[in-house]
């Protein structure tokens, strides 16, 4: 069976543009001390950005896939649900062994620590890490961010018909004519 992948390329890239919002790019090349590269992954693996960025990474694509599967199906009627857990389950796969590999998530994020936090501060933070309080909010952040999402969510789904209104009136103070359709 043939699958046309169409518009697979700019889902594929939203979806990392939406679970990577962390600016990968390294404002000029600067060499860091290997001493504080080292205190820094540990810092990174210590805090559970792994753990996060997979949380993330599960929520996003559960929000994609539909948009998805309405886009392949419509040029591939025949494709079934195992083709999409092969994607999906694809997709998380990747961003997983992404996250530690070199060039990977942690080594984009680095140089940001290094701009943000002497080495010093980077020790005093492995010891917070590596004390129960630490250890407890590090183990609890995953959590934290699951149902963070979910609040966030419905915020939005809140903020939606108040910023749909603001906007009207900020257009028709500024004179523009907005003609509301009814939904279809």
């Amino acid at each position: 069976m043939k699958i046309y992948l169409v518009g697979l390329k700019t889902i594929f890239c939203s979806l990392v543009f939406a679970v990577f919002i962390v600016n990968p790019a390294e404002a000029g090349v600067k060499t860091i001390n290997p001493e504080k590269r080292v205190d820094i992954r540990k810092l990174i693996e210590l805090t559970g950005l792994e753990e996060v960025v997979i949380l993330s990474a599960d929520s996003v694509v559960e929000k994609i896939f539909p948009i998805l599967k309405k886009a392949i199906a419509k040029d591939n009627p025949a494709v079934t649900e195992a083709v999409f857990a092969i994607i999906k389950r694809t997709t998380i796969s990747l961003v997983k062994r992404q996250i530690s590999t070199p060039g990977g998530l942690v080594d984009r994020v680095i140089p940001i620590y290094d701009r943000h936090y002497t080495h010093n501060e980077i020790r005093a933070l492995i010891k917070f890490y590596k004390s129960p309080l630490g250890k407890k909010m590090a183990s609890i952040r995953p959590a934290i961010t699951k149902e963070g999402i979910v609040v966030a969510e419905q915020w939005v789904r809140y903020l939606e018909p108040l910023l749909i209104q603001a906007i009207e009136k900020s257009l028709e103070k500024e004179g523009y004519v907005v003609i509301k359709k009814e939904p279809e």
